[in-house]
């Protein structure tokens, strides 16, 4: 940056000293400096006092760098300003004609002050707090650390329950019901909100899921320094689910839970669900009769679902099991079908 700022210098004397401001402004973010020491940067820089209001909170230092009150009686619509927040503004106290570095330093002023407050907001730390208490690669005594910090009853069981970032509806109820703690965590199948709730009757996740319609996966219920266990079995319930059971609890995969672990580690598809891929690709209504067979239990009973004759589904059966390389029709091939399917579901649902 001071190499940048020199060879500009000779080029262009405004452009360097706009580099100049955003590198002071850089400097005093990285420092982690508080909002009044902002302030008094952006008035010794300007030479006239500088002050934000947002949120109900004003703050104002002179042209000194030192910190004094709001003048009520002045007229901050005659001054520079820069938007900050929530219909809030930064502004600068310039009597007479603006400056050329004015809005420059507004602007940075604003962002650092954005920053700043981030930063402080209670609930950024208990955000950092629930990344941190399902964090498996964390040490232990740093996950009971968040857990307290959290507030969480370390007697009582908790769950955590993953959520596609983008359900907004869900994740507004969410945030509104008592006793949660959320945050959205970056993963391999895109982001996805962890919420951590007491693991009591009727506080569940998914009750709250199912009002919305939306995917939702629900982490065993275990004490609150186990909750990254939690967080990957919610993780792995919601990577199985699907339009028809857009809900999973983790308790009710029972060895499947297992067998998704084993599969996601080895990066690859067994071959039963590349399969299932080339035949759910395949053009025809092949994904919905596997689902309703899986559902249901028997050819004849999803015959009754999807509207067909028994005799008809049946007969597409028989052409469908040579491309799996086993028979759907017998219990063996039943089974071998769930558990494609749900892998299926693993390999190729994304929430982006």
């Amino acid at each position: 940056m001071h190499q940048l700022v020199g060879r500009l210098t000779a080029l262009d004397p405004e452009a360097s000293e706009s580099l100049k401001i955003i590198a002071y402004f850089d400097a005093l973010v990285d420092g982690h400096a508080n909002t009044e020491v902002l302030l008094r940067g952006a008035a010794v820089l300007s030479g006239c006092a500088a002050g934000f209001s947002v949120a109900g909170t004003q703050r104002r230092v002179d042209a000194a760098g030192i910190r004094s009150p709001v003048d009520t009686a002045a007229s901050p619509a005659l001054w520079p300003q820069h938007p900050l927040g929530d219909a809030g503004y930064a502004w600068l106290e310039r009597v007479g004609p603006t400056h050329a570095n004015d809005e420059m330093i507004l602007e940075r002023l604003a962002i650092a002050l954005s920053i700043t407050f981030e930063r402080s907001a209670p609930v950024v730390a208990a955000r950092k707090a629930v990344e941190t208490v399902v964090d498996s690669q964390a040490p232990r005594a740093d996950r009971l650390a968040a857990a307290t910090q959290l507030k969480l009853d370390m007697t009582a069981d908790y769950c955590v329950s993953a959520i596609p970032a983008l359900s907004s509806a869900l994740s507004s109820a969410l945030s509104s019901a008592p006793g949660g703690h959320q945050t959205v965590m970056v993963t391999r199948v895109g982001a996805v909100r962890a919420v951590i709730r007491p693991a009591r009757p009727g506080t569940t996740n998914a009750r709250v899921a199912e009002t919305f319609a939306e995917r939702v996966g629900v982490g065993f219920a275990v004490p609150p320094g186990e909750l990254d266990r939690s967080w990957s079995s919610a993780l792995l319930a919601l990577r199985m689910t699907s339009d028809r059971e857009p809900v999973v609890h983790a308790d009710d995969l029972g060895a499947v839970l297992m067998l998704a672990e084993a599969a996601d580690e080895r990066g690859y598809d067994h071959p039963d669900v590349l399969a299932l891929k080339r035949l759910i690709g395949s053009p025809g209504a092949a994904r919905d009769l596997v689902e309703a067979i899986v559902a249901t239990g028997s050819a004849r009973a999803a015959a009754r679902e999807l509207g067909l004759h028994h005799s008809t589904v049946q007969a597409r059966v028989a052409e469908l099991s040579p491309a799996l390389g086993f028979d759907m029709r017998t219990m063996s091939g039943q089974t071998r079908l769930q558990l494609a399917l749900r892998l299926y579901y693993l390999s190729t649902n994304v929430f982006g």
